[in-house]
C-alpha cells in the first residue's frame, strides 16, 4: 500500500509539472521584451565594426558576399584584414565565420531577421577600408546590399592638430572676402592654413595665409559649390588653439560661411542664444581637486571674438539675439593630483543665466579618468547627490564627485562613494567626476533626489576603461524581469565580460560572464550596463543581451513517506516543482534531478536532511525534509525471549491484581 501510494503521489506530482510547464510555456510567448541586442564592439586601436539586419520571407539557402572594394582600385588598396558572420536574433552564430573577402553559405536559413557583423583593419595603402555586402537567396534573388567603409574611430587628429573641411554656395555672383583667424586660445597657433577650391577644379579660388596676410578678395560665382579646407596645429606647450574662417559679401552683409574650430584641448562649451542687452561672461577656477595652472575662453558669432577671457575673472558684452559659441581651454598642474575644474557662465543684467556650465580638466595619459555630466533642477531646494562604486569587474581604485552650481561648489565634495546633501537653486547643475579604475576597468552610477522623496531628477551610469556599453530600457509596467547575456564568440570570446542593471546609484542586478538574472521594476527608466575586455588580434568581440518579463518564481514541494524510521531503514522521497528548469539535490541525496520524482534514499542510521533547489533563470526555491532515526538498543536486533516473556508475565500479575480489585469494590457496593 506505501509503495502504491507513493507512486500515486509521484504520478500526480509529474502531472502538476507538465501542467505548469505547459502553463509556463504558454505564458514565455506571451512575455513583453523591453529590449533586445546582439552587438559588436571593438577597442580604438581597431576599425569600428559595421552591422547590418536583413529579413527572409522563404525557408532556403541564402549566400553572402563580402567584397574588398579597395583591392580591386588601381593602384589596389586591400584591407590588412577581415572577417564576417551571421547571428539570429536570439544572438546564435549561423555556419561558419568568413575570413577574408568570399562567400559564406547557409543552407537553410527559415524566415526571420538576421544580423551581420564586420570586423577588421584596413590596409596601410590610401583608399583602404571600402567593403560591400550583398545578401542573395533562394534563386540568387538579392535580399540585401550594402557598402560601408572599415575605418578607425574617429577622434581628435594628432599632435593637436585640427582640420576644416566644408562646402558652401553662394545666392549672386560678386566680390567676397575669405578671412582666416587666429582666436588665440589659449595661444597663438604656430600653423593654420586655409585652402578654398571650386568643386570639380584643381585650381585653388584663395589660399591662406597668402604672403602672411589672413584675409584677402575673391570672386565667387552663383550656383557654384566650394570646397574649403583648413587645417591647424596647437602649440606643443599649449596644447590647443582655435581659429575661424569666415567668407562675406565685401560690400557688406550677412557673411555666406563661417565656421570656428577647436584644436588640440580647447573645447567647444555651448552655443548659448543670446537676447540684446549687456551680458557677462564669467569664467572661475574652482580650485577642485587643484588649482588649474592655466584658463581662458571666448565667445564668438559668426566665427568673430565677442569677448575673450585669458584667466578667471569677468567682463561684460553687448549681445544681439543670435547663437553664439562659447569655447575653452584649460591645462592642470603639473604637480599632484595634476587634475582641475572650472565653470563658464553667461549671464543677462537680471534674471537667470542664459547658459551655466562646469567642465573637468586632466592632463592626456594621467592616470584619472575625469566626467562632466549636465543636468538641471526644476525647483530650489534640498537635494542628495549619490554616488556609487558598482566594482564591476573591478573596485574603482579612487572616486570622488563635486555638485557645481552658479560657478560654485555645492556642499562638501564626495571623495568616495557615498551621499551628500546640497540646497540648489532651479536651473543648471554640473556633476564632476574624477576616478582612477584598475586595468580590468569599472563602473560607477550618480543620481539626484529632492531629500522632499521625490523620483530622482537625474541617474547616470558611467563605465571606466574596458569596453563600455551602456543602453537606456524604458519599463513600462511593473514587474519582475529577467535579464540574459551571452558571449557570441564573434571573432573571438571576451576575455571577461559583466551585466548590471542600474538605476542611478542602484544596482538591481548583475552576472558575472554569460547566464540570467531577475530584477523588480516599477515603471521608468533602466540602464543595461556591459562591459568587457576583448582578445586576440581583432580586438573585438558581441555579446547578445534580452530584457524580458521575468517566468513566475519556481515552487518546491518536498516530502518524504516516513519522517520517523529505525536505524538502517529506508525511506521514499516524493518531489514535484513549478516554474522550474533545472534542480539540485543536496544532504541526504545529491547531484541533478527532474523536475518532479520519487527517490529512495540510502539506509539512515543518524537524523537526515533532504534538500532540494529548483532554479528558474535568476529565481530559485529551495526546500528541506528532515528525517528522524530513531535510537533502538541491541544494534536494532529483536527483544530476548527470555526478556520478552518476564514481561508478559509481570504484565498479566497487574492485570490480575487490577481485576481483584475491581471485584471487591463491586461487592462491597452490593453489600451497602
Amino acid at each position: 500500500m506505501l509503495v502504491r501510494s507513493a507512486v500515486l503521489t509521484s504520478l500526480s506530482a509529474l502531472a502538476l509539472a507538465l501542467l505548469s510547464g505547459a502553463l509556463a510555456s504558454a505564458a514565455a510567448h506571451a512575455q513583453a521584451q523591453p529590449f533586445s541586442e546582439v552587438h559588436t564592439i571593438a577597442g580604438p586601436s581597431t576599425a569600428v565594426p559595421v552591422e547590418h539586419t536583413f529579413s527572409t520571407n522563404s525557408t532556403g539557402a541564402y549566400t553572402i558576399t563580402l567584397t574588398d572594394l579597395g583591392a580591386a582600385q588601381t593602384p589596389p588598396a586591400p584591407l590588412s584584414s577581415v572577417k564576417l558572420a551571421v547571428t539570429n536574433s536570439a544572438g546564435a552564430l549561423l555556419g561558419t565565420e568568413l575570413v577574408g573577402p568570399g562567400t559564406l553559405t547557409l543552407g537553410s536559413l527559415a524566415p526571420g531577421t538576421y544580423t551581420l557583423h564586420v570586423v577588421g583593419m584596413p590596409g596601410n595603402t590610401a583608399g583602404s577600408g571600402p567593403i560591400g555586402t550583398e545578401v542573395d537567396g533562394p534563386g540568387m534573388v538579392q535580399v540585401a546590399s550594402f557598402q560601408d567603409v572599415l575605418a578607425l574611430p574617429s577622434g581628435a587628429l594628432p599632435n593637436g592638430e585640427a582640420a576644416l573641411d566644408s562646402s558652401f554656395s553662394v545666392s549672386s555672383t560678386g566680390s567676397y572676402t575669405v578671412t582666416l583667424t587666429d582666436l588665440q586660445l589659449p595661444t597663438s597657433l604656430p600653423i593654420v592654413t586655409l585652402l578654398l577650391i571650386a568643386e570639380g577644379s584643381g585650381t585653388p579660388v584663395a589660399t591662406l595665409p597668402n604672403n602672411g596676410a589672413m584675409q584677402t578678395t575673391v570672386t565667387l560665382t552663383a550656383g557654384v559649390t566650394y570646397d574649403l579646407f583648413a587645417v591647424a596645429q596647437a602649440d606643443a606647450t599649449a596644447g590647443g588653439g582655435l581659429f575661424s574662417a569666415v567668407v562675406a559679401p565685401s560690400g557688406g552683409g550677412a557673411s555666406v560661411f563661417a565656421r570656428s574650430v577647436p584644436v588640440g584641448t580647447t573645447i567647444l562649451l555651448g552655443s548659448p542664444t543670446l537676447k540684446s542687452g549687456t551680458d557677462t561672461l564669467t569664467l572661475t577656477d574652482l580650485a577642485y581637486p587643484a588649482a588649474l595652472s592655466q584658463l581662458g575662453a571666448v565667445l564668438t558669432l559668426n566665427g568673430q571674438a565677442v569677448v575673450s577671457l585669458a584667466a578667471a575673472g569677468s567682463q561684460a558684452f553687448p549681445a544681439t539675439v543670435a547663437t553664439y559659441e562659447l569655447y575653452a581651454a584649460a591645462t592642470a598642474s603639473a604637480t599632484a593630483p595634476a587634475a582641475g575644474s572650472y565653470a563658464a557662465q553667461v549671464t543677462p543684467a537680471t534674471g537667470a543665466a542664459f547658459f551655466s556650465s562646469a567642465r573637468t580638466v586632466t592632463p592626456a595619459g594621467g592616470g584619472l579618468s575625469a566626467y562632466s555630466f549636465d543636468t538641471s533642477l526644476a525647483a530650489a531646494g534640498s537635494y542628495t547627490v549619490s554616488l556609487a562604486d558598482f566594482q564591476l569587474p573591478a573596485t574603482l581604485v579612487s572616486l570622488q564627485l563635486a555638485a557645481v552650481q552658479n560657478g560654485a561648489l555645492l556642499g562638501t565634495p564626495l571623495a568616495a562613494a557615498g551621499g551628500m546633501n546640497f540646497t540648489g537653486a532651479a536651473g543648471p547643475l554640473s556633476l564632476l567626476v574624477f576616478t582612477q579604475s584598475t586595468a580590468s576597468g569599472g563602473l560607477f552610477g550618480i543620481d539626484v533626489t529632492p531629500n522632499a522623496g521625490a523620483n530622482a531628477v537625474f541617474e547616470a551610469t558611467q563605465g571606466v576603461g574596458g569596453l563600455f556599453t551602456a543602453r537606456q530600457v524604458p519599463i513600462a509596467t511593473a514587474g519582475n524581469y529577467s535579464v540574459t547575456a551571452a558571449d557570441v564568440g564573434f571573432p573571438a570570446k571576451f576575455a571577461n565580460y559583466d551585466t548590471i542593471v542600474t538605476q542611478g546609484s542602484k544596482s538591481l542586478g548583475y552576472i558575472f560572464g554569460g547566464g540570467s538574472f531577475n530584477f523588480p521594476a516599477t515603471a521608468g527608466i533602466y540602464f543595461v550596463n556591459f562591459i568587457a575586455q576583448t582578445t586576440g588580434p581583432d580586438d573585438a568581440g558581441t555579446y547578445a543581451i534580452t530584457v524580458a518579463s521575468a517566468p513566475p518564481a519556481p515552487v518546491v514541494t518536498l516530502s518524504v513517506d516516513k519522517p520517523h524510521i529505525s536505524s538502517g531503514s529506508t525511506v521514499n522521497i516524493i518531489w514535484s516543482s513549478q516554474n522550474a528548469t533545472a534542480c539540485t539535490a543536496s544532504g541526504g541525496w545529491s547531484g541533478a534531478r527532474p523536475l518532479s520524482g520519487t527517490a529512495t534514499s540510502a539506509a539512515l542510521t543518524s537524523n537526515t536532511t533532504f534538500t532540494l533547489k529548483c532554479t528558474n533563470g535568476g529565481e530559485s526555491d529551495t526546500k528541506s525534509v528532515t528525517v528522524t532515526v530513531d535510537a533502538s538498543s541491541g544494534g536494532g536486533g529483536g527483544l530476548d525471549v527470555g526478556l520478552l516473556t518476564l514481561l508478559l508475565g509481570v504484565l498479566g500479575v497487574r492485570i490480575g491484581a487490577a481485576t481483584a480489585r475491581a471485584s471487591r469494590a463491586a461487592a462491597r457496593s452490593r453489600a451497602a
